[in-house]
């Protein structure tokens, strides 16, 4: 057996040196040569390291497959890499250059964007700048509502034109915006509620129901008092709204300053488990406190905006309670302590803030719109003339 297997190696090693005499360039993937030279070299590895088994059969077969891809990497011709084209896909990599990063984001459309309070702007690109002066002119609004009327009244039969015009309009606008007290919100001192923005809301709100006014037979002939009580009718709806928008975002910066007092109270005491259950435990006695006064608010016709003034109350009332309901003897006590006085402080002390401010009766009491900086206490909001400005005036 041995002198078989050194006939076969030798033989095998003959047949190699006969197969690259002659062929000094490096075998090339894929051609016949290659794959016979690669196949001849597995033999030999076979034989020297596997020997001849039974059946005159390899036992190194499975070394052939990596020995033929192991030549053919060695032969494959290196390719040149340029060393710029490197950098730059290392760059790509990591954080983008400021104007690719600008580039990207002018790129992102955003609509219906709140840039301040009061203040509802649609940019059509993040990065460029864009005019809000739109959001301000109404009497550009108040000349597309007589050239709606006009339109209608060139298309009907009878020419006979109506009493709509810029005037009337405009003059109708200010008695509107009197009587639905909205020079309340204009005088807010930081919330942008201007009387310009505040004049388009209410005219955006008559132009959704412009059809009612022209639909039916009048021809385009919609008469100046129709018109005049719709705008009356939308200044009031914009009231209410702008009422209850405010009444929530100052309930939300009552919770929010709910959980400042917390941390100036404990600062890292307050552990993740806290912070992320601070939020659901304050709504809930919150609306503990607010339920006895539900029916009253159900037939109030702000009774959104009350809810949301309640909520605001109460958070205002927790938050000066800050430290009786989370302390301990030692530092800060468990969460299922919390929530027990947080319970206990609404349904008690925080109700009686409630009852001092809506009162006790069948309904509530008259409100009045609040600036956000305003703060709840026992006897009532914590108002000062520094919360306001001076309404601006019209001519």
């Amino acid at each position: 057996m041995s002198k078989l297997r050194s006939s076969v190696t030798w033989a095998s090693a003959a047949l190699i040196a006969v197969a690259y005499i002659g062929r000094p360039e490096p075998v090339q993937a894929g051609r016949l040569g290659g794959f016979g030279a690669g196949f001849i070299a597995g033999g030999v590895a076979g034989a020297l390291l596997g020997g001849v088994g039974r059946g005159g059969k390899y036992r190194g077969e499975s070394r052939r497959g990596r020995h033929h891809r192991e030549t053919t990497r060695e032969a494959r011709p290196r390719e040149h890499r340029d060393p710029e084209a490197t950098k730059e896909v290392v760059a790509s990599l990591g954080a983008l250059s400021g104007p690719e990063q600008v580039e990207i984001l002018a790129r992102i459309n955003q609509t219906e964007v709140v840039k301040v309070v009061g203040t509802t702007k649609a940019l059509d690109e993040v990065g460029k700048t864009v005019s809000n002066d739109d959001g301000r002119d109404y009497t550009k609004k108040i000349t597309s509502i007589v050239g709606y009327f006009k339109s209608l009244a060139d298309k009907a039969d009878d020419k006979a034109r109506g009493d709509i015009t810029e005037h009337a309009i405009e003059q109708s606008l200010d008695r509107a915006f009197k009587n639905a007290k909205l020079d309340t919100f204009e005088s807010f001192l930081g919330e942008n509620w201007s009387a310009e923005r505040l004049r388009v809301m209410v005219i955006e709100r008559v132009e959704v129901e412009l059809p009612r006014l022209s639909n039916g037979n009048n021809q385009g002939n919609t008469p100046m008092e129709a018109l005049d009580r719709l705008i009356q009718r939308a200044a009031e709806s914009v009231y209410r709204r702008i009422f209850e928008t405010s009444e929530l975002l100052a309930a939300n910066r009552g919770s929010a300053l709910f959980v400042q007092r917390l941390y100036q109270t404990h600062g890292r005491l307050v552990d993740s488990q806290l912070r992320e259950i601070t939020d659901r435990l304050i709504t809930q006695a919150s609306n503990a406190a607010v339920a006895k006064f539900e029916p009253q608010m159900r037939r109030d016709e702000n009774g959104f905006a009350l809810r949301y003034r309640a909520q605001r109350i109460v958070f205002d009332c927790l938050s000066e309670h800050v430290v009786k309901i989370t302390s301990s003897e030692t530092a800060i006590a468990t969460p299922q302590d919390i929530e027990r006085r947080l319970l206990d402080t609404s349904t008690s002390t925080c109700v009686s803030w409630l009852e001092y401010q809506f009162g006790t009766g069948d309904a509530i009491n008259p409100q009045k719109p609040m600036p956000l900086r305003v703060v709840w206490s026992e006897k009532g909001p914590k108002d000062d003339a520094s919360m306001y400005g001076r309404a601006g005036g019209s001519f």
